[in-house]
């Protein structure tokens, strides 16, 4: 593998294809984690799992934040599997979020983005719970839509 390169940690922007050696935090909106670069910037990460120590291959970079794939697990989480679809990794079709974690933390994370959702737009606290949904048929085992509940009442 590469040498993580450095100028995010000089405070400067990173640089697309810059490498960054990240913990990654809190699930986001879309399959991305969060993660802050050594000067102390949000990095979106894809393809990781909260917990985990990845290298990271910046994809984008804004003067507000970053965008980053997993290019490699440098500690994994317990709940990362093998995706069952092989396109669900670092330069693949992208429409696979979370296929490398259990179906458990599948919902969690899920659950989780929407909780903090509520929060932080709505100023609401509530507990909310993803349904497993059946795993489906061979021509349909990647569709994983599930729905989300909360005590919500409008």
């Amino acid at each position: 593998m590469e040498a993580v390169t450095g100028a995010a940690g000089r405070g400067q922007q990173a640089a697309p294809g810059e490498l960054l050696e990240l913990d990654v935090g809190e699930p986001a909106h879309g399959g991305w984690c969060v993660a802050r670069d050594p000067a102390g910037r949000v990095v979106f990460v894809r393809h990781a799992l909260p917990g985990e120590r990845v290298r990271a291959r910046v994809t984008g970079s804004t003067t507000r934040f970053a965008r980053a794939e997993a290019a490699e697990i440098l500690r994994p989480a317990p709940d990362r599997v093998e995706p069952p679809c092989p396109h669900a990794r670092p330069g693949g079709c992208g429409g696979c979020d979370w296929q490398h974690a259990s179906l458990a933390a599948q919902r969690r994370l899920k659950a989780d983005v929407i909780r903090h959702q509520l929060r932080r737009i709505a100023g609401l606290d509530t507990a909310v719970t993803v349904e497993p949904v059946s795993p489906g048929t061979a021509r349909t085992r990647w569709w994983r839509s599930a729905t989300a509940r909360s005590p919500i009442r409008w």
